[in-house]
């Protein structure tokens, strides 16, 4: 068996070491159908009352929703949360800052959320 040597400038990552010792070990196992049987013999029950179960949840959490008055009590929250935020905004005292930092801070805010766009971009590509 031939070992493997990796250029030090290459650096792998965790996920992509782990892709290479399973592709290196794999082995292959004939369950001769066995796993289909199993499944084939799962019972289908289990499945309908689940089904029912979940609808039955669903239709309580509803009942509740209205019972309690559920749509006043979401404007509410939302009419105190953007109350709140108005709040926080109209007490922020800017007298002491000048256009330019505020332009300057901006800036590199903007540059950070765009490069961590585009390194997000680049590992889901990978």
């Amino acid at each position: 068996m031939e070992k493997e040597t990796f250029d030090n400038n290459q650096f792998l990552s965790d996920d992509e070491l782990v892709a290479m010792f399973f592709d290196e070990n794999r082995q292959e196992i004939s369950d001769d159908g066995f796993s289909q049987r199993v499944m084939e013999q799962l019972p289908s029950r289990s499945v309908r009352l689940n089904r029912i179960w979940t609808l039955v949840c669903s239709l309580l959490g509803i009942v509740f929703f209205i019972w309690a008055d559920g749509l006043a009590q979401l404007k509410l929250l939302l009419f105190n949360a953007f109350g709140n935020i108005g709040g926080f905004l109209s007490s922020i005292d800017l007298t002491g800052t000048s256009p330019l930092m505020i332009l300057a801070a901006m800036t590199v805010c903007s540059i950070l959320v765009a490069w961590n766009i585009m390194a997000d971009r680049k590992a889901f590509w990978r």
